[in-house]
């Protein structure tokens, strides 16, 4: 929120989205819902210098508001800024820097329209991120099926740009309160990174496929292995332990499963167990049940990532087990 007091010749943003990345165990206190983030002042020139420095654009919308207005917002800044009030514990959906404006702003008796939208929260997220595809997958492997429902024009306002667009729509006094719109860093519109548009992990991940098609080393497969199963090790403590309902119920893990892990003792002493291959095998065609009924969506780079899971369970299914080198012996 920019407050300029030409009285007192000041010009500041005060920002609910400050964390310190210093913060002991950060990672940690994030993932369980522990971390608080803060609100801040800092000179406007200042706020939007660092966001140029890191390619992220800077609008702003002029509200018009009357005295009284004006200065209940203020007074409420002020208010939350105190030491005692200026941190709180982030919530995905339901509590950071936008929703902070948002419920601001329904304070002074702004109306925001509460239609069900027919898009999810996920969504919504999903065009943010089409420029860093990695970024993506990890976002969509770590949110859960919550994110699958439908969402709601007053819930969206969690993402920025939702926020902006709903403060644009939104009454005060029974008209719109937005009066003027400002650019005030013009960026180039392709802010996507070359690279990352090239090796997406959909592409890195098809390249894979083809490969171990015809060609695939025990320590490949044990190596990816290692990686999915950490993975759903990590997915599976997310679920119990994390307080981000969000993160909660992901049934990524049906797919990225931490059984993998068992699969590495076998695949190096060349043993085979068909138990775990079908319980594998069984899962990966239950993602694809919950994919297509709508339970939960999974990102499109997932695709690769199960046939290439799917054709380890194939080649340990039709891999024979090494002989016993004692029976052989005995016989003889």
């Amino acid at each position: 929120m920019r407050v300029i007091d030409r009285q007192n010749d000041t010009d500041q943003v005060y920002n609910f989205g400050i964390f310190d990345f210093d913060t002991p165990n950060f990672a940690y206190k994030f993932l369980k819902g522990k971390l608080q983030y803060q609100l801040g002042i800092v000179p406007t020139p200042y706020f939007v210098q660092t966001y140029t420095s890191e390619n992220r654009l800077v609008s702003e919308q002029v509200l018009e508001l009357t005295d009284e207005e004006e200065i209940a917002i203020v007074r409420r800044l002020n208010y939350l800024y105190l030491p005692e009030n200026r941190f709180y514990y982030y919530s995905f959906l339901n509590r950071n820097c936008s929703t902070e404006l948002r419920d601001l702003l329904s304070g002074i008796d702004a109306v925001f329209s509460k239609d069900t939208l027919e898009a999810s929260n996920r969504d919504l997220i999903n065009p943010y991120l089409e420029r860093t595809p990695w970024l993506r997958l990890g976002v969509n492997m770590l949110l859960g099926k919550m994110m699958d429902s439908n969402s709601n024009r007053f819930q969206s306002a969690f993402l920025p740009i939702s926020f902006e667009e709903e403060v644009d729509k939104a009454l005060l006094h029974n008209k719109g309160m937005v009066i003027g719109e400002n650019n005030l860093n013009p960026l180039p519109e392709d802010l996507g990174t070359s690279y990352q548009k090239i090796f997406s992990p959909l592409k890195v991940f098809s390249v894979l496929l083809v490969i171990l098609l015809f060609w695939s080393p025990k320590p490949v497969k044990v190596m990816l292995c290692l990686i999915i199963g950490a993975v759903g090790v990590l997915l599976g403590l997310l679920w119990i332990f994390s307080g981000h309902p969000e993160i909660r119920n992901n049934l990524d893990i049906l797919w990225c499963n931490p059984l993998y892990l068992l699969y590495i003792p076998l695949l190096i002493r060349n043993k085979v167990s068909k138990l775990l291959t079908y319980t594998l095998s069984g899962s990966l065609i239950l993602t694809i049940i919950v994919w297509l009924s709508g339970i939960q969506q999974f990102d499109i780079a997932v695709i690769p990532l199960m046939l290439i899971l799917g054709l380890v369970n194939f080649k340990s299914l039709t891999r024979h087990p090494a002989p016993n080198l004692r029976s052989v012996s005995g016989s003889t």
